[in-house]
């Protein structure tokens, strides 16, 4: 699970419409597209869809720039691509802010192998691992991969290969030669362990 408190701002690609949950409660639909600056390479452009309870389906015109606070889902889907699906707390319509992505990540998920504590340029150690977070999409399962680091080279005993995390933190989306890159600066890090039905 990747859930995010983010504002995001972008330009509108759907124009909004009204639509209904399966409890036949209306809400306010809309996609954004949202430049995702690059570290190498051309930025990339990301497609988010966008549920509101309150929002004035007029204003919200395909082309129009909004920014729009609220909850990121972030989920994995075919073809090494990724859902993003967004609860819109609040819009601002024509923000002068920057196109892009920003908030805090809470993520749950299992660690890969590759947990090191580097050395920065002023001789301080810190702890640096990637983790992956699993969706069952239809009958598939697909994975998002995040790259944490922690400015504290302590490693508690759950912090080994295939261990369970819940991370919180400073989230950045970057892409690389095309590809988007999930990092995450921690906060909170604690072992993960699912309670029982």
């Amino acid at each position: 699970m990747i859930k995010c408190n983010v504002k995001v701002c972008g330009i509108i690609n759907r124009a909004a419409s009204v639509r209904q949950t399966a409890e036949g409660k209306p809400f306010v639909a809309f996609g954004l597209s949202v430049a995702v600056p690059a570290t190498k390479g051309d930025a990339v452009n990301i497609n988010i869809s966008v549920a509101a309870d309150n929002a004035d389906v007029a204003s919200l015109a395909e082309g129009r720039r909004v920014a729009v606070d609220g909850i990121l889902k972030i989920k994995g889907a075919p073809e090494k691509r990724q859902y993003f699906n967004l609860s819109a707390e609040n819009i601002d319509l024509d923000p002068v802010a920057e196109s892009g992505i920003g908030g805090d990540m809470v993520f749950r998920g299992t660690l890969c192998k590759d947990i090191v504590t580097p050395t920065d340029k002023k001789g301080n150690r810190f702890l640096r691992f990637s983790a992956y977070s699993t969706d069952k999409v239809c009958d598939e399962f697909y994975s998002v991969f995040v790259r944490f680091v922690r400015f504290s080279e302590a490693m508690e005993p759950f912090i080994v290969p295939k261990g369970k995390i819940e991370a919180k933190g400073e989230l950045r989306i970057t892409s690389f030669n095309g590809n988007l890159d999930f990092s995450c600066k921690i906060a909170e890090l604690t072992e993960y362990k699912k309670l029982p039905f």
